[in-house]
């Protein structure tokens, strides 16, 4: 496997991968390796990128999570379908939702729903600073959903004022708002956006908006106290599957049945920040949070089905609390703290004319319950000579629930959560550095990964279900070849117990799995005017213990993905950008039937006139019109079943932004 996986990977570098460290006053298209957050840069061995405010400044999405595509690793399921519009993977999980894997924060807070989806759509991209994303298993800060890696985004808390209008295709509108002000020892600041759009295909249409402020207080040159609060509403149609013919030869058409496909989701987030230094050796952080997350959709995935009504409130209550002690110059400890509380109503509804049905089966789903999680974690951290540092950590979790289920007569069902005791997570990270411009680094983490709504719950033995045991190890360099040329290689493996694959909404095991990948990155500024990047990440996957599966490869998980950027600064107040996306296809069903969906290379590009007074940015997505798809197998297990939703095709904007 592994010999096949690196194999691909180096004939596959003439489109490689990326990363890039740039100075302020330079074009910026991603910053990676050294300009993350402290934490990630001095305790993180590994994978560890990251997307600068100038990158985001010229990006303009339906999607929030489009903005991931240059991020070495990361790959996308493009549903296309309304308020459930993009998923993305890494590591050799599933994009499309199936296995929960990855942590998401915004502003240092879980920005998850119950069943592990990252809810992003309540961000903009003139109101983010910047978007981390950690892939591997060895950061002790989180357990729930860090099962491959993390996403961490901060949004602005600059000073200064801008606005900035969009117009593009499919009738696109987009206006951004933001100001940053310091008042005495108030630093505050403010965001509101607002896009409407008609889609590709026929019935599409999107309307979002989102408005937020951040008030930051210093008491003392020890003490901050800050708020945060984000109120965010996304709207929008579908247009629903197609059948494979009908979507390769009219990818604009609308499934007909899917005429009343659409849905609402709202998101509310809160959120108290207290830092306090009690001396210059000894650091306290403290957050608390309220999210309250909204979601309406109203379904049909083909011709004899019924229409469906999807509805999900959620409110997520929790607490964080990190402690770190720097004991001595070359060694620190950290203890870290959470808690988070979902209380949770989860419904699906056969309807007629609009109407929910309790009788003939017509109700799917009604799901009331709480989920309670709780984890701590102790991290060790050392640097006994100046070519070594090395970090360990021991994290436990606990999870806690109770749960009502009402059936088409209204009787109701009292379940137990499964007693999956506290699970242990060990975790390491090691750093050498042979010379000035070399880093040679090694991992090891151990995560969990649970099921979730009624799986998690029994009416029989508490104990007859265990958690998914995630053992993953990476080992790579990075290393600065000269001045302007920076490479980063690696190899990892992950391993999972008795793993959960999501089918029709429910978890279902596959048994033990095993993963393996190969990444390389590379960034070279090949002169003051020009700078190349690239990226490439091979996977390969693997069922080993599913009966007729075993040795198949899991579903969803394209072999590579890879990218390739250009930056060009034709004068000094225009810079011209080309960006090409690239991502294999992939099975649709664990059984391997049907041949794999969803390759494309896309190629994007922009223009950025740097005026007196703002800037005007030109973009073209998808330059050549490529077909590509998203594509899902809803045959039942040795049947094949596909439904299609094709993806945009090309598309241009021009956005006008004002600084005042």
């Amino acid at each position: 496997m592994q010999k096949t996986l690196i194999a691909s990977l180096l004939a596959s570098l003439t489109i490689a991968p990326a990363q890039a460290e740039t100075e302020a006053n330079r074009m910026s298209p991603l910053i990676v390796v050294g300009a993350t957050p402290s934490y990630e840069t001095n305790n993180l061995a590994g994978s560890v990128d990251s997307i600068s405010r100038d990158e985001l400044a010229i990006s303009h999405v339906d999607d929030t999570m489009e903005l991931f595509s240059k991020v070495p690793g990361v790959y996308f399921a493009r549903y296309n379908q309304g308020i459930i519009n993009t998923d993305i993977g890494i590591r050799g999980f599933a994009a499309e939702g199936s296995t929960p894997h990855a942590k998401l924060l915004i502003d240092g807070i879980p920005a998850n729903l119950h069943n592990g989806y990252s809810e992003m759509d309540q961000l903009f991209p003139a109101n983010i600073e910047s978007v981390q994303v950690y892939k591997g298993s060895s950061d002790p800060r989180y357990g729930l959903f860090n099962v491959a890696g993390n996403y961490n985004i901060e949004t602005r808390s600059d000073l200064g004022r801008e606005v900035e209008a969009t117009y593009g295709s499919f009738n696109a509108r987009e206006i951004q708002a933001y100001a940053g002000e310091q008042s005495g020892r108030l630093t505050h600041s403010y965001f509101a956006g607002y896009r409407e759009a008609d889609g590709y295909r026929d019935n599409e249409h999107i309307k979002k908006y989102s408005v937020s402020g951040r008030w930051f207080y210093d008491f003392t040159e020890a003490t901050t106290l800050g708020f945060i609060a984000r109120v965010a509403d996304y709207d929008a149609d579908a247009a629903g599957y197609l059948p494979r013919e009908e979507a390769r030869k009219h990818p604009t058409r609308s499934a007909d049945y899917a005429r009343l496909d659409g849905g609402d989701k709202q998101t509310q987030s809160f959120s108290l920040h207290l830092d306090h230094a009690f001396t210059e050796q000894l650091d306290w952080s403290l957050k608390s949070y309220f999210n309250h997350y909204e979601r309406e959709r109203w379904v049909r995935f083909s011709e004899g089905a019924d229409l469906q009504n999807r509805f999900d409130d959620q409110d997520h209550y929790g607490v964080i609390s990190t402690l770190s002690w720097q004991l001595h110059p070359d060694w620190e400890v950290r203890w870290g703290v959470d808690a988070e509380k979902q209380e949770v109503l989860e419904q699906r509804f056969g309807t007629v004319g609009f109407q929910r049905q309790r009788d003939n089966n017509d109700v799917i789903r009604d799901y009331d319950f709480s989920f309670v999680t709780y984890g701590s974690y102790l991290q060790l951290s050392h640097m006994p000579v100046d070519w070594l540092a090395w970090n360990v950590a021991l994290r436990g979790d606990r999870i806690r629930g109770e749960f009502t289920a009402t059936d088409n007569s209204g009787q109701q069902e009292d379940r137990n959560i499964y007693d999956f005791g506290t699970i242990v997570q060990p975790k390491a990270n090691l750093f050498l550095y042979p010379s000035d411009d070399v880093t040679l680094f090694v991992n090891y983490g151990r995560s969990f990964q649970h099921p979730f709504s009624a799986s998690a719950y029994t009416t029989g033995n508490t104990a007859a279900r265990d958690v998914s045991i995630n053992d993953g190890w990476e080992a790579g360099v990075k290393w600065r070849l000269f001045s302007a040329l920076q490479l980063r290689a690696s190899y990892w493996e992950q391993k999972a117990s008795d793993e959960f694959v999501l089918v029709d909404g429910l978890p279902r095991n596959v048994g033990e799995t095993e993963r393996t990948g190969v990444d390389f990155g590379f960034d070279w500024d090949i002169n003051d005017k020009l700078i190349l990047w690239g990226n490439i990440a091979g996977v390969e996957t693997e069922i080993q213990t599913d009966g007729t599966n075993k040795g198949n490869e899991l579903r969803s998980i394209p072999d590579y993905t890879a990218s390739l950027g250009l930056s060009y600064q034709v004068v000094p107040d225009l810079t011209w950008r080309v960006h090409l996306d690239s991502q294999s296809g992939s099975y649709a069903n664990e059984e391997n039937i049907g041949g794999k969906y969803g390759h494309y290379n896309l190629v994007n590009t922009s223009l950025d006139y740097a005026t007196s007074w703002g800037n005007i940015n030109v973009q073209v997505n998808n330059l050549f019109n490529e077909y590509y798809e998203y594509v899902y197998d809803q045959g039942s297990p040795g049947t094949l079943d596909t439904i299609h939703s094709p993806g945009n095709g090309i598309n241009a904007s021009v956005s006008v932004a004002y600084h005042f």
